[in-house]
């Protein structure tokens, strides 16, 4: 009885700098997990939720119950306005994964700190945009640090949805803007209190946050 020998098959070898186990295991995980890497962040149409009401009755007292347009004080009333805006409203309005993310304290108190260094590149872009800058740097850095604060509630949305940064820009455009167009009652020759510097472009970012926070979901 014969036995013949099967010829071996030549099995040609490869050098791969690549885990293919890996490499198929990751890209399997990607595709399983593509909403979790790019989930959906907006703000919901609620405008009922989302009106800054606090920004009213700020305005309110800065232009008709202060004699002196105290900005310190607007600002001391500002912060913490922001924050129960931020608590109360504009967070339950935002959807992150398909999910409304629960506040995060402490987040928010880190994000205070942000918002108040925020205040130099705010600073700075004012005085590009033509503020005094030796005469009235007390002035100067206040106006800066009511934009900034003005910001607070998209500063946190920045930080709590992995700094997606491109949804919250037109919260920071429109308090710019809004501060910038009220520029134009500083030259006329008015002769009042209120065109002091800042009195008019305080009024003007607020006005622009106002704004903003009102239609920001709609845009």
């Amino acid at each position: 009885m014969s036995t013949k020998k099967r010829p071996r098959k030549t099995v040609k070898k490869t050098v791969s700098f690549s885990d293919d186990t890996t490499l198929t295991t990751h890209q399997n995980h990607e595709k399983k997990n593509i909403d979790h890497d790019r989930p959906p962040v907006y703000v919901r149409k609620t405008p009922l939720m989302t009106f800054p009401y606090h920004l009213i009755l700020l305005l309110y007292y800065y232009v008709f119950i202060s004699s002196d347009y105290n900005t310190v004080k607007l600002l001391s009333l500002l912060i913490p306005a922001q924050i129960g805006y931020l608590i109360f409203q504009f967070n339950k309005c935002t959807v992150y994964g398909n999910k409304i993310i629960k506040i995060s304290y402490s987040l928010s108190l880190i994000c205070l700190g942000a918002t108040f260094l925020l205040s130099f590149p705010a600073m700075l872009l004012t005085v590009l945009f033509g503020a005094p800058l030796m005469d009235l740097l007390w002035e100067t850095w206040l106006l800066s640090l009511h934009f900034a604060f003005l910001a607070y509630p998209a500063v946190y949305s920045v930080f709590n949805c992995d700094f997606k940064v491109g949804l919250w820009k037109k919260y920071f455009i429109f308090i710019v803007v809004g501060g910038w167009i009220s520029c134009i009652v500083i030259p006329l020759d008015w002769d009042r209190d209120w065109q002091n510097w800042p009195t008019p472009i305080v009024i003007g970012g607020y006005l622009g946050a106002l704004v903003g926070y009102t239609i920001g979901a709609y845009i």
